[in-house]
């Protein structure tokens, strides 16, 4: 009765991690890779943006970023794969898995070093292990000494691009992205220009990388 019940407590301890829902399976050519986890399909004569579910590769101006990018055209650019739909994010970007042959890509970006399990999004053992292997293993871009994640990346200040809109003008106002948690104050050009949003407070949000907030 005693192992019996341990044993129970054991089982109740553990995370089982749930498959992600196929909606839809759907066969396309591979166009367009915009960086190491999002491509572009062509399905019956329509183009479709696709990113890669459970995934997170390094951005474009980060370290790897291009070699990822690399990686994944290298694997399935001008190839006729196989998705498998999960959903949509909010940018309306079809979710889901790719398949070229037998592999499963996203897990391939994965144990090749090229990509981070998206674990926010995505609870898969499998994918934890692989990005564990590759790690102690040094591949790809965990050749880095202090490799960045993505998701971290992005909250980083960015300075102002040559064609960002700053004004001079006293800050009278604060606008909260509510997509993003980003903070625009009133001389930004994104002040009242997201598709969601309100105002708000001086200290609500994190502050746009423009703007400062």
């Amino acid at each position: 009765m005693r192992f019996t019940a341990l044993l129970i407590l054991f089982f109740a301890g553990l995370t089982f991690a749930t498959p992600p829902e196929i909606k839809e399976h759907l066969t396309g050519k591979v166009v367009g890779v915009t960086d190491g986890d999002t491509v572009t399909l062509l399905v019956k004569q329509k183009t479709l943006k696709v990113r890669l579910y459970g995934i997170d590769a390094p951005e474009t101006k980060q370290s790897f970023g291009n070699r990822s990018k690399q990686a994944l055209a290298a694997m399935v650019f001008g190839k006729v794969i196989t998705l498998k739909k999960t959903g949509t994010d909010k940018y309306g970007r079809t979710l889901g898995i790719i398949h070229y042959q037998d592999s499963d890509i996203n897990a391939k970006m994965i144990e090749d070093g090229w990509a981070w399990h998206y674990k926010y999004y995505n609870d898969e053992a499998r994918l934890e292990r692989l990005e564990t292997k590759a790690k102690k293993s040094k591949l790809g871009l965990w050749a880095d000494s202090k490799p960045i994640a993505p998701w971290d990346f992005r909250r980083l200040p960015r300075e102002p691009s040559a064609g960002s809109k700053l004004t001079s003008e006293p800050v009278t106002g604060y606008w909260l992205n509510l997509s993003s948690g980003v903070r625009h104050n009133s001389g930004c050009e994104n002040y009242k220009n997201t598709k969601r949003g309100r105002p708000c407070g001086a200290n609500e949000g994190r502050p746009c990388g423009i703007c400062k907030g």
